[in-house]
């Protein structure tokens, strides 16, 4: 009976230990993103692009990066490019439409300042982009 106990406090606690390394992994994907994101926009508006088109570019980089590195580094997962790759898009829509609607909220229903409404936009569209990559683009393999 205390064998199994142990046992199953191990498995929580390797559980847990597993969650805490995928999300520092995720937060420095991010860091990786954002800067290099930053990079290409700034790069791109003194080649003499406009804004519109640089930010653009730098997320479209910041895509695709993202989704390379959330695939070999953050979840290290061996599935196929193409299934996550249609689910990682999904999820990256249903996290910035949230994250817009978030934003939209926050500066009209509540009245919060424009900065305070895009820190918790951009908090949401983390919070969901993390837990909707971590189970539904990487999770476990699924067969139909």
């Amino acid at each position: 009976m205390v064998y199994k106990q142990v046992i199953y406090f191990r498995n929580k606690k390797s559980d847990w230990m597993r969650e805490v390394a995928y999300l520092t992994r995720y937060a420095g994907n991010g860091l990786i993103n954002t800067f290099i994101g930053l990079i290409i926009i700034f790069s791109a508006m003194a080649m003499g692009f406009s804004p519109i088109i640089s930010n653009i570019s730098g997320y479209v980089a910041g895509f695709t990066l993202g989704f390379v590195l959330s695939k070999k580094f953050v979840f290290r997962s061996n599935g196929h490019i193409v299934p996550e790759s249609v689910r990682y898009l999904f999820a990256f829509i249903f996290s910035f439409i949230s994250n817009l609607l978030v934003l939209r909220l926050a500066m009209i229903y509540f009245e919060f300042h424009v900065v305070t409404s895009q820190v918790l936009a951009a908090m949401a569209y983390t919070l969901l982009m993390y837990i909707m990559t971590r189970f539904f683009v990487f999770g476990p393999t699924r067969e139909i």
